[in-house]
Formats: C-alpha cells, sequence, structure tokens
C-alpha cells in the first residue's frame, strides 16, 4: 500500500531515497530551503515545500531525515512529534544533544526509526553477520580489521566545497566512515573503549581530516582495527574478521568473499558482488524499512540500537584530543 513520504533536505542523498522512493509507487513529497534542488526533483514529487513547518501539514506517515549530519536531531524531533515514522540518514547525528528527548518521543508515540546504514545490505555484508552468528565455528570473535578508502577529488570536482571536506558543513571522516564503526558494532558487540588519531598527510583541500586509525575493544575481550581516509586514487573498502576456529575476509571492488576454518584448512571463495547496482542497498533498505513500518515491527537497526555507533565516534573523536582510550 502506498504511503505518504516526506524527504527533509534533497541534497546527493535525499535525492536517491526521493527518486527510489518514488519508483516503489510510494507519494513522495519534499522540503528544502533550496528552490534550486526542489526544482531538481520535481518530477519526482507531488509536492515541494519551503518549510518543514509547512511539509507536516499534509500529515505524512514516514520521514526520511537527509540534512547535513549536524542538523539530524531537530527536524526528527519535529517530524517525531508530528506522528511520523523515521528514516535518518546515517550518521545518526554528530552528537548527542537532543537525542533523549528524540527517543522519548518515539517512545511514547510508539513509532518504528531507522538510522540508514546501507552497507547493512550489502549481500556479502550481510552473509558475514549471519556466519558470525550462526556458525559455531565462527561463534567465538577475535579480531578485526576494516579498511575503507577513496581519493576525495574523484567524488566530485569541486570536492573543497562538498560536506566532508567543510567542518561547519558537518564534515568529519570518522562520522562519514561511520558504516565501518556500525559494521564492527554489528559483528563484535557491544564497544568498551577506543583510542584514535586523525589528521592531515596530504595536500588536499579541506579543513576536516584525510586519514583515521582507531584500535576498539570490546567487552567480549575481541579487539577491532579501522582505517578510513580520502587518499587511496582507488576505491577501496576490505573487512576482516578473526574467530577463535574460522577466518572470513572481503574485498568490496574485487566482489569476492573468503572463509577459511580448523575444520577446513583451505580458502573457500564465493562471488558476493551486487546483482545490479550500489543503488540496489539503497532500495532494498528503504523497501526493508517501509515493510518494517507497514507491519508495526522494530528495524534492525532503530535509534536505540544505533547509539552504540554514535557513542564509539564520540569516543574515538574525544580520543584524538586526549591522545588516550576513551570509554566509550
Amino acid at each position: 500500500m502506498p504511503m505518504k513520504v516526506l524527504i527533509v533536505g534533497t541534497g546527493s542523498i535525499g535525492t536517491r531515497h526521493l527518486k527510489n522512493l518514488f519508483e516503489l509507487g510510494h507519494e513522495v513529497y519534499a522540503v528544502d530551503v533550496s528552490a534550486e534542488n526542489l526544482e531538481k526533483v520535481s518530477s519526482f514529487t507531488k509536492v515541494s515545500f519551503g518549510s518543514l513547518d509547512e511539509a507536516l501539514k499534509i500529515r505524512p506517515d514516514i520521514a526520511f531525515i537527509c540534512t547535513y549530519s549536524h542538523d539530524h536531531i531537530a527536524p526528527a524531533v519535529q517530524c517525531a512529534d508530528a506522528g511520523c515514522h523515521l528514516f535518518i540518514e546515517k550518521p545518526l547525528s554528530i552528537n548527542l544533544n537532543g537525542v533523549d528527548k528524540l527517543l522519548a518521543i518515539i517512545d511514547r508515540k510508539n513509532l518504528i526509526s531507522m538510522v540508514g546504514c546501507n552497507m547493512r545490505f550489502h549481500p556479502a555484508v550481510s552473509y558475514i553477520h549471519n556466519t558470525l552468528t550462526s556458525n559455531l565455528l565462527f561463534s567465538k570473535k577475535l579480531w578485526g580489521n576494516f579498511e575503507f578508502g577513496f581519493y576525495l577529488p574523484f567524488d566530485k570536482k569541486d570536492y573543497q566545497n562538498s560536506y566532508k571536506a567543510k567542518k561547519s558543513m558537518g564534515g568529519n571522516l570518522i562520522f562519514d566512515g561511520i558504516h565501518e564503526l556500525d559494521c564492527a558494532v554489528w559483528f563484535f558487540g557491544e564497544p568498551e573503549e577506543v583510542i584514535c588519531t586523525k589528521g592531515i598527510v596530504s595536500s588536499l583541500k579541506i579543513d576536516t581530516e584525510d586519514h583515521v586509525e582507531m584500535i576498539i575493544k570490546f567487552t567480549s575481550g575481541a579487539v577491532c582495527t579501522i582505517h578510513m581516509d580520502y587518499l587511496q586514487h582507488g576505491y577501496s573498502r576490505r573487512y576482516k574478521v578473526v574467530c577463535e576456529n574460522g577466518t572470513t575476509v572481503w574485498d568490496f571492488v574485487h566482489g569476492n568473499i573468503g572463509e577459511v576454518t580448523t575444520a577446513n584448512r583451505e580458502w573457500s571463495w564465493k562471488d558476493m558482488k551486487l546483482d545490479l547496482s550500489y543503488n540496489q542497498m539503497y532500495v532494498d533498505e528503504a523497501r526493508y524499512f517501509l515493510d518494517c513500518v507497514s507491519s508495526g515491527r522494530e528495524t534492525f537497526n532503530s535509534i536505540h540500537q544505533s547509539l552504540p555507533a554514535l557513542k564509539l565516534a564520540l569516543a574515538a573523536e574525544k580520543s584524538c584530543h586526549t591522545n588516550a582510550w576513551e570509554k566509550v
């Protein structure tokens, strides 16, 4: 059954969600302070608005919060207060200001919520999670290594004007790369403490950072290292998880996933490329969230459930300034 969906913020990610929801057959509305942005998506929207107050008068069923990372909570609170189920694009926020208020409204109104971490919908990431939770050889997790990087100027020609390059727009590589932190929490469980360093080693015209190095300790005793950068001239995303009796590795670019265990000492490999396109993860993510709303069931990354990843990111940010281990 088609739903009335409001897209709050029609930048690149908001436009992606808007078009996907339109193609899925839903009634899509948009709100943005930029008339130029709204004009670009006008063929996909039923009505567009210049203010959130006006947009909420249509009584949308769902709101997709796709504003800049530092400006997620205020519109989310306003939409939740109006009774909208909430999809908030990652990261949930870059601080905890207003999060408790938002959670209280969600609980009081019995709303369905989700923080959009689309990498969970990559078949390889889902496969690893299922392996770690269902295969006894992978039941005791020991160590992980996650690596993510790309060359920022290849992202867009005027990269220096993108949010990734500007602190004033919420740019911060730790939060931009929160997929890796989210997957680490999804795979290893509750984080306990973290030590992190970040900085600039390149000549990129940015006032954020171009690399991050992080070590996380989990309450289970497992340890995970994470590297993120804007430096590599070819896109890279690689995960490795070492367990007591098995190891699994994944390479996003080559599209394969490998496993080796104490029961079978030879590596086995599976093709885990995306079936259609990179956008398919976003389509599957939106479809999953809408199905949860329709059925009234909680998502697997609700705002409540996303807090450990956000608190981990905040502790990592603090560690960059204290040069010490920080509790999550």
